[in-house]
């Protein structure tokens, strides 16, 4: 109660956000579109080749998770340095990320690079659909940045494996949240995975409830923090968040984060349902 308190009456920015760097809105990056220390990331699923936010940098999703590689499912430190470096992104550079679902992409690159010691990164709140709503300019050139240096440093937020997820259940001292569909909870919707479930002692926190579902930017501080509040998450809880492939857990960390939760108490099963699912060890609970 104190802490929504806190943020209801202590507010630092329009929606009382406890780290309102977090987000930047189409006002603002339509002016600093050309700022030299800023790489504006597109990291939506389709549509980059069609039109994009200008000066606007493209990552596929899926480069930086690798389903091949357990536990972690992590790109190698060297392979995302890499990527970066390709993309323009030095250690110095303000990272904004877009997509068209209201972060469900952006939010795992902000999760990533925050992992990787980079923490200058920022959501577009509303990402394209407010942009487009807003009439901001697109084009389709493809720019061509410099490449940058960059190298990965320790890191705030964490990485969750299995074996440390099966160690969370109903333990007291984490919290789990499961940011799927309530189709997939209770085994309906397998997308493709051999077992559907949950795993015991996770409270469903869907990601999407933290948004508004025209414009797609987040909601208010103090109603996403009643949100958590109201399921028995509290501000100092150390929480482990999963989902399919880590997107819709990555967006939750994000707005747990936004909201003022400590990033060092924060970790993605990586692995997620596409693991845990196929797996023949996990334990997994169904709906009675």
């Amino acid at each position: 109660m104190a802490f929504l308190l806190a943020l209801m009456l202590g507010a630092q920015s329009a929606g009382g956000y406890a780290r309102p760097e977090l987000l930047v809105d189409s006002a603002w990056l339509a002016e600093h579109l050309t700022d030299p220390n800023i790489r504006i990331v597109d990291i939506r699923a389709r549509g980059y080749g069609d039109g994009h936010i200008p000066e606007a940098v493209f990552v596929d999703s899926n480069w930086i998770r690798n389903p091949k590689a357990p536990p972690t499912f992590l790109p190698t430190p060297q392979e995302f340095e890499a990527l970066m470096s390709k993309l323009g992104i030095s250690n110095s550079t303000r990272v904004i990320a877009y997509d068209e679902r209201g972060g469900i992409y952006a939010a795992r690159l902000w999760w990533i690079l925050n992992y990787y010691g980079h923490s200058n990164v920022a959501l577009l709140d509303g990402g394209w659909v407010k942009w487009a709503a807003d009439q901001r300019p697109t084009n389709a050139t493809t720019p061509a940045p410099p490449p940058g240096v960059f190298h990965v440093k320790p890191g705030t937020v964490k990485v969750a494996t299995a074996d440390q997820v099966k160690a969370a259940i109903n333990n007291p001292a984490m919290k789990l949240i499961d940011a799927r569909t309530q189709g997939e909870i209770e085994g309906k919707d397998l997308r493709n995975i051999k077992r559907g479930g949950f795993i015991e002692s996770s409270i469903p926190v869907y990601w999407e409830d933290t948004l508004d579902p025209v414009t797609k930017t987040f909601k208010p501080a103090a109603e996403i923090a009643r949100l958590y509040r109201d399921k028995g998450i509290a501000a100092g809880d150390d929480v482990t968040v999963y989902c399919q492939v880590g997107m819709r857990a990555s967006h939750d960390i994000f707005t747990l984060a936004l909201i003022g939760h400590d990033p060092a108490k924060l970790a993605n099963y990586y692995g997620a349902w596409e693991e845990w699912g196929n797996r023949d060890d996990t334990p997994i609970m169904k709906k009675q």
